[in-house]
């Protein structure tokens, strides 16, 4: 093969971060969603494991016989290197440090001033090589009253209002009723978040490389101010009210109006009515056959319930597949509510490759879900199962020069 048609395979073949290493510090889920999407598009990433941390193997598990590995992990840590450091011991710092020279991106998501105590914060870092990049992904971030408190996505979501969208509707006739707040089954807030990181990384590394010192930066991203940010149509409503005399008008998207709910069929199932815009709102009514609702769409009060009756009424003679069948040839958003088994069946879902099936060494074939990002010339795929508990030390510390004696000892004074 020649130089020019090497030089242009390897162009075709490369990855959007081929070539840049990063330490991951993380644990549970937003930090790893975020060091996940950028092994996908081709860093090195390094998990950085505590050799003593409990939950850093959660279930549920794939298991034959006595030998189980993380389902969770498996998605999570695939195509990444892991190594395990001691870091409240000064040796593993320095080892750390070694790795540091090498790094483009530092991902943590310890509470703030942990990073200082283990000295290994930004200003520290950043003297052993200024080019780097250090991202903290915390909670309520690195500042503000509630840095130090714990928090799960729950709270995340609480705070910063999402929580108290996400209500049961109830009826015109009985508004005295307390709506509780019903916590979603995804997690919004570490998902956001870490996605939010990627991209604040992604944007500090065109910045660095772009300038003549090559000068890193400190990204700090809070999970609540991730979610917070979300929220765009729901917070117009409220800084309309603000200009507009106190006059409130209401957030259609928010469950209250027929044309955006959900309705159970003659199956027990449900389905999604999204229908936002009059044109589709017409092709529900047409589907069925009910011409006389065509200008209740933004009925109000008693009128309105009286729709929301209709429609339920409608939607329970017939099945979800065959409700499904006839809306699926009509522009009427309407759409199966599916568990994420069907999902996983769903045709959408399989003609879009988001499931592929790897044969692992020890379980056969085992399922993973793919990267959502479809690149027409340099497709992304999963390379690698994700590591063991430090599977990949010895090597990685044999590239930093150090010998088998070193490791010996490391590993004899508890270091790795």
């Amino acid at each position: 093969m020649n130089t020019f048609i090497l030089s242009n395979f390897l162009n075709i073949m490369s990855l959007p971060l081929d070539g840049k290493i990063i330490l991951d510090l993380t644990r549970m889920l937003p930090g790893p969603y975020c060091s996940m999407i950028l092994s996908d598009l081709g860093a090195e990433v390094i998990k950085v494991e505590d050799p003593h941390y409990p939950y850093g193997n959660p279930p549920p598990f794939f298991q034959k016989g006595r030998y189980r590995e993380s389902a969770f992990n498996s998605i999570l840590n695939r195509n990444k290197k892991a190594i395990t450091l001691n870091l409240k011991k000064e040796k593993a710092r320095e080892i750390f440090y070694e790795l540091v020279k090498k790094a483009d991106v530092i991902l943590d998501s310890f509470r703030p001033k942990v990073t200082k105590k283990l000295k290994i914060d930004y200003n520290t870092l950043s003297s052993i090589n200024p080019s780097i990049i250090c991202c903290s992904l915390t909670g309520y971030g690195q500042y503000g009253p509630y840095e130090q408190i714990a928090g799960h996505d729950l709270n995340y979501i609480g705070i910063c209002g999402i929580l108290d969208l996400n209500k049961e509707r109830v009826p015109f006739d009985n508004t005295s009723k307390k709506k509780s707040p019903i916590p979603p089954g995804a997690q919004v807030a570490d998902i956001g978040g870490g996605l939010v990181s990627v991209i604040g990384i992604l944007g500090a590394i065109m910045e660095r490389d772009n300038n003549i010192e090559k000068k890193g930066q400190y990204i700090d991203i809070s999970m609540t101010d991730c979610v917070f940010s979300f929220m765009p149509y729901v917070a117009s409503f409220h800084f309309s009210k603000n200009l507009n005399d106190g006059i409130e008008t209401y957030n259609p998207l928010h469950g209250d109006f027929p044309f955006y709910n959900v309705y159970k069929t003659k199956d027990n199932k449900f389905l999604s009515v999204g229908v936002v815009e009059v044109k589709f709102w017409r092709e529900l009514c047409k589907g069925l056959g009910r011409d006389d609702l065509k200008l209740k769409q933004f009925a109000t009060g008693e009128e309105r319930e009286e729709v929301f009756k209709v429609l339920q009424e409608e939607f329970l003679k017939k099945t979800q597949k065959e409700w499904f069948d006839v809306f699926k040839n009509l522009d009427a958003c309407v759409m199966p509510v599916n568990t994420f088994a069907e999902a996983c069946e769903d045709p959408q879902i399989k003609a879009r490759n988001m499931i592929v099936e790897m044969d692992h060494p020890k379980f056969g074939k085992i399922q993973n879900i793919t990267s959502p990002i479809k690149y027409s010339r340099t497709p992304l795929e999963i390379k690698n199962f994700a590591p063991k508990l430090g599977q990949h030390t010895i090597e990685i510390l044999n590239d930093l020069g150090y010998s088998e004696e070193d490791i010996r000892v490391f590993r004899k004074k508890g270091i790795i």
